[in-house]
Parts: structure tokens; C-alpha cells; sequence
């Protein structure tokens, strides 16, 4: 007589409800690791970013300290600005080619300025075109600032904060744990 395997009923549920469970499990990494990723890409990103915006602080600041710009520094500045056309949007790009072109004005108009030919007129209104590029940078130390800051702000998505909410309620729990035991 063949035996009849009678399995209780609670087995029976939890058998039927251990493969939602683990899909669930599943889906719940997939989403995390999606996150983890997404994450990474974005400090990568930020890596590649921030050399481009240090650059154009320096070339403000160096303009600012010397009042003055060298070849050398606007090469410089190019060289390490070359990158912002796959990095950013058309706002950096426009605001780093507008730095290099005044740069480049402010250089020739400094040259000018030394010319022994010029008479009183001319050699003020030189002056003066001098000291507005210098105050244009001025204002672009500000603004340069702002216009990187949406491209290097490092936020958090909500799954993120809520995922490590809970790892750190679960280590809280598990040293509770190991305390009473």
C-alpha cells in the first residue's frame, strides 16, 4: 500500500507564498543595484566636471590677483576647458568661451595700454575699457558659480535615503539583539 505524504497546512502556505517572496527580493536588488549604478555614474560624472570648473575659477582668480592675463594662462584654460562640450549644456560652454574671448580682449587691450604712441584720449578710454573687462570678471567669479552649481550639486534620491533608513534601523536592531541575547 502505497503511503500518503500528508504535509500540513502551514507548509503548504509557505511554499506557496515562498516564490512571491523571493521574486519580491529579487525586484527589491534589481532596484538597488539599479540605484547603486545610477549613483556611481554620477559621481563619475561629478569626477569629470569638477577639473573643468576648478579651471575656470582659476583663470577668474588669476585675472583678479594679477589684474592682468598672460598667453600662458589662457592657453592653460583652454587646454583645460576642452572637455565642456560632452559634460555640460550649452549654458557652461557659452560662459567658458565668453571667459577665453574677453581673456583675449583684455590681454590685447593691456598690450595697447603700454604704447608709447597713443595720446591722453586714446590711452583713457583704454584704461578704461581695462578696467571694465576687469570688472566683468569680477562678476563672473558669482556667476560662474551658479552656473556650474546644477551641474555639481551631488543630491540624493528619496530610495536612496529610505534605503539607508533602513539599514541603519536593521544594524540598530540586530546590536539591540545581540545585547539581550
Amino acid at each position: 500500500m502505497p503511503q500518503i505524504s500528508v504535509t500540513p497546512a502551514w507548509i503548504q502556505t509557505f511554499s506557496a507564498l515562498l516564490t512571491p517572496l523571493i521574486a519580491l527580493i529579487t525586484i527589491s536588488i534589481l532596484v538597488l543595484q539599479y540605484l547603486l549604478a545610477r549613483q556611481r555614474w554620477r559621481l563619475d560624472l561629478y569626477d569629470k566636471r569638477y577639473p573643468v570648473f576648478f579651471a575656470t575659477k582659476q583663470y577668474i582668480g588669476n585675472i583678479l590677483i594679477n589684474a592682468k592675463v598672460t598667453d600662458e594662462e589662457s592657453f592653460k584654460f583652454l587646454i583645460d576647458t576642452r572637455d565642456k562640450e560632452f559634460l555640460f549644456g550649452k549654458d557652461v560652454q557659452e560662459l567658458i568661451d565668453e571667459l577665453y574671448k574677453r581673456g583675449l580682449k583684455l590681454k590685447l587691450v593691456q598690450t595697447r595700454i603700454d604704447d608709447e604712441r597713443l595720446n591722453d584720449e586714446k590711452r583713457e578710454r583704454i584704461v578704461d575699457e581695462n578696467f571694465q573687462l576687469l570688472q566683468y570678471f569680477i562678476e563672473q567669479s558669482g556667476v560662474a558659480t551658479e552656473v556650474f552649481k546644477k551641474y555639481l550639486a551631488i543630491e540624493q534620491n528619496w530610495f536612496v535615503k529610505q534605503f539607508e533608513r533602513a539599514t541603519l534601523l536593521f544594524k540598530q536592531y540586530l546590536y539591540l539583539r545581540q545585547k539581550t541575547a
